[in-house]
């Protein structure tokens, strides 16, 4: 998995990415400064209680309020960009380091954007319940943070996994794979969450996640019964 990921740092300096990368950087900063703009009106459109000292703590409170919101629902917003960008940064991926498994068949439009939005919605409902608990942790140094890595790196190992293996795989194949190798998986979803906690690193990790995630690809363990693993030509063509 480091191997991954210092593969994908290394070819983010490749001119066929840099488009890419570019367009990804601006439609994550427009993602981002929306969540922190709903966060802002909503946390204002609650401040109208009778106490003035709970509307002025809001009040106070605001600016750290939609930071926290913002860094809570980043991954929200990496369901669109992946949406939009992955195949690209997949197939420019692969031409690269795995030019034997020939073109891929690719995902239908729709899949994508079935899949992107479902993430969105799952990040943003699952996280939005979990809020009183991450309140709660900041009493127990860290639990807050495990908790925050552990559930949003589960997902976000799910969708960039799902998303660069149905090029290649059906479904179902996808599913069983998916299952047979869920702690790499997790571990990378993880990484890739970390990363995107870290300021202007974050608007890169669509590109970053995608990449790493194709190499994570192809060391996985073929499920049992399989008995094919993922990188030959042959592979869902």
């Amino acid at each position: 998995m480091i191997r991954a990921f210092e593969l994908a740092v290394r070819q983010l300096g490749d001119p066929k990415l840099r488009g890419v990368i570019w367009w990804s950087l601006l439609l994550s900063i427009v993602l981002q400064v929306a969540i922190a703009v709903l966060g802002w009106w909503g946390l204002h459109t609650l401040a109208h209680f009778e106490s003035r000292w709970i509307n002025d703590a809001i009040d106070w409170l605001g600016g750290a309020a939609v930071v926290v919101l913002a860094v809570i629902l980043f991954p929200a917003s990496f369901g669109i960009v992946i949406s939009v960008f992955m195949e690209q940064i997949a197939d420019i991926v692969e031409a690269e380091y795995y030019p034997e498994l020939g073109p891929a068949h690719g995902i239908p439009i729709w899949t994508g954007i079935w899949t992107g939005l479902a993430f969105l919605v799952a990040v943003i409902v699952l996280n939005l319940v979990m809020l009183p608990f991450y309140i709660l942790a900041l009493f127990v140094v860290g639990l807050g943070a495990v908790v925050f890595y552990a559930l949003n790196g589960w997902l976000t190992a799910r969708l960039y996994y799902e998303q660069v293996a149905l090029r290649r795989l059906p479904p179902a194949e996808v599913k069983a794979w998916r299952r047979a190798n869920w702690g790499v998986l997790w571990l990378t979803g993880i990484v890739i969450v970390f990363l995107g906690t870290i300021p202007i690193v974050n608007l890169i990790v669509p590109v970053l996640g995608v990449a790493a995630m194709v190499h994570v690809a192809q060391t996985l363990k073929p499920p049992a019964g399989s008995g094919r693993p993922f990188n030959p030509t042959a592979a869902g063509r």
